[in-house]
């Protein structure tokens, strides 16, 4: 049996939002966004605020109004690149694609 070493570089605003949650369930954020970075290295700003749980604004090109402006808590990612999110607007929780999705800087 070999222990596999895994190093995480996260900053320390990402430790403050990451600290609360189990380890494994870290582990296995940070190997999504660092997978879909590479796939999708355009959305690197985007994917990078899932590690630190922050409310973001997003453009969104796809659901039921294309293009509209979005202000969301990011919750969870998948390693295939749909995440949920909860919509402030909408007070719902929602399903996205990172595809179709575009972080709108403040």
């Amino acid at each position: 049996m070999s222990d596999k070493i895994i190093r995480l570089e996260i900053t320390d605003s990402q430790y403050q939002a990451l600290s609360k949650k189990k380890l494994a369930d870290v582990i296995a954020l940070y190997d999504a966004v660092n997978s879909l970075t590479a796939e999708h290295p355009d959305k690197a700003s985007l994917l990078n605020k899932f590690l630190s749980n922050e409310t973001v604004d997003i453009i969104y090109h796809g659901g039921s109004t294309p293009g509209a402006k979005r202000r969301v808590v990011l919750q969870k990612i998948n390693a295939n690149g749909t995440f949920s999110a909860f919509c402030i607007e909408s007070d719902a929780s929602k399903s996205f694609k990172i595809e179709k999705a575009e972080l709108k800087e403040k």
